[in-house]
């Protein structure tokens, strides 16, 4: 096992002259906070909401706000979507158990992806010691600003209308039977305008455990297109691009390797496809995202190796980041990345508001938690860099992180985190 200082973190390749401009917004699936970074991997802001649960998901809305999902789990964690502002204020909590994907809409409704608990023996046969109710299912909630829901949609009520559609036989034998992990609401796109069932307003869906995508008619709630079985394997995230094809992160979980491909819906043919060489090389066998950039390149990640790449349509890799927070000497996992324009990063000046007085105060408030005086140079310099930004937690949880991984005998260790923002959290 890599000791810390052989750990490799950040920027491992970059070829400015052909990679998208853009910062990468991330979050690592054991830990309650988002980092934005540049393309040289320097930490831009960070996000943070500790309430006891790590985020599965993060991503940055047009208003400046962060939303983030705090995956429900059975028996463990209820699940909710919080919106915070850039100093990591909360602005609305929906305590609903949701896991997976969101999508914020243009009027102000969010459409979130949630677990539900059925008894439907047309999708799944109970076993011997499975809990009740037996079906680990799916459905979409669309919450108005008023707190109000205006649109419900469960998965198991449709499971039938989808085998007649692709080769999905039921009951199913897995209690989780769709492991649904995407949602989308369709904008204008040019497929929908030839093609009703693409029409602005339907909802792309993802179900990884039947390997099918597909789309709902929002309003008659039926499934009108779906595709995928033989084909892709416990797929992830297919996203509309603006020639109204899909992009899809095709786990390949049975053949042990991930590719993304780009499909048109009305042939149902592949017309690109990034694979590595050797194809085994890329292989995430659960989680991952793709986002095709304004260059053309995609930016992909591989979630379980914690690897961020962007490669061009040519396939060549001209951009990769591994994650800097670490569990047992490796990255650790990521779910999705996604890529902002520079112009809109920098609209939000507040996120970068200086005060250094409350950097040395956090300073002097956690050097007893920091035994090396060469530890606490590095954080002065951070702060002296940085100068306090507003989001003082998730930025010293992020520091300290570093001089762990750089500073063993600083004696920071995964278990004092809890310490760390426990005194950080007495300065608000």
């Amino acid at each position: 096992m890599a000791t810390p200082q052989e750990i490799q973190a950040g920027i491992t390749l970059y070829k400015p002259e052909k990679c998208d401009p853009g910062y990468i917004l991330y979050n690592s699936r054991n830990l309650e906070v988002a980092n934005l970074i540049d393309r040289e991997g320097n930490l831009i802001h960070s996000w943070t909401h500790p309430q006891g649960f790590s985020w599965h998901y993060a991503e940055l809305l047009p208003n400046g706000h962060l939303a983030a999902i705090v995956k429900e789990t059975e028996g463990v964690d209820p699940g909710m979507v919080v919106e915070l502002d850039g100093q990591s204020n909360l602005l609305r909590q929906f305590d609903v158990p949701a896991h997976h994907d969101f999508d914020f809409l243009e009027n102000g409704n969010v459409v979130i992806l949630c677990r539900e608990y059925v008894d439907n023996r047309d999708v799944y046969v109970p076993q011997e010691g499975d809990p009740a109710p037996n079906t680990k299912s799916d459905y979409y909630l669309e919450i108005a600003l008023d707190g109000s829901v205006v649109w419900e949609w469960h998965a198991d009520e449709h499971a039938l209308e989808l085998a007649k559609l692709v080769d999905v036989a039921f009951p199913r034998t897995v209690r989780d039977w769709a492991h649904t992990n995407t949602v989308e609401i369709l904008r204008d796109n040019p497929v929908g305008r030839v093609d009703p069932r693409f029409k602005p307003g339907n909802v792309i869906f993802s179900m990884r455990h039947v390997d099918t995508i597909g789309v709902i008619d929002k309003e008659s709630g039926k499934i009108v297109w779906a595709w995928g079985p033989g084909t892709i394997e416990k797929q992830h995230q297919p996203t509309m691009l603006e020639n109204g094809h899909l992009l899809i992160y095709d786990n390949g979980s049975e053949t042990g390797r991930t590719r993304v491909i780009e499909l048109d819906p009305l042939t149902m043919s592949i017309v690109w496809e990034y694979a590595a060489d050797p194809p085994e090389s890329f292989f995430s066998f659960a989680r991952g995202s793709n986002q095709r950039l304004p260059n053309g390149n995609t930016l992909i990640a591989d979630s379980d190796n914690g690897r961020l790449f962007e490669v061009t349509y040519d396939g060549e890799i001209v951009w990769e980041f591994l994650n800097p927070d670490q569990t047992g000497g490796r990255p650790q996992p990521l779910y999705r990345t996604l890529r902002y324009d520079p112009k809109f990063v920098k609209q939000f000046t507040s996120w970068q508001e200086r005060t250094p007085e409350m950097a040395f105060s956090i300073d002097t408030r956690l050097s007893e938690l920091i035994a090396d005086e060469k530890a606490r140079e590095v954080l002065r310099k951070h702060f002296s860099e940085w100068s306090g930004d507003p989001q003082v937690q998730s930025v010293t949880s992020y520091t300290l992180r570093q001089i762990a991984s750089y500073y063993p005998e600083s004696g920071i260790t995964q278990n004092r985190l809890e310490a760390v923002d426990a005194a950080l959290k007495a300065l608000e």
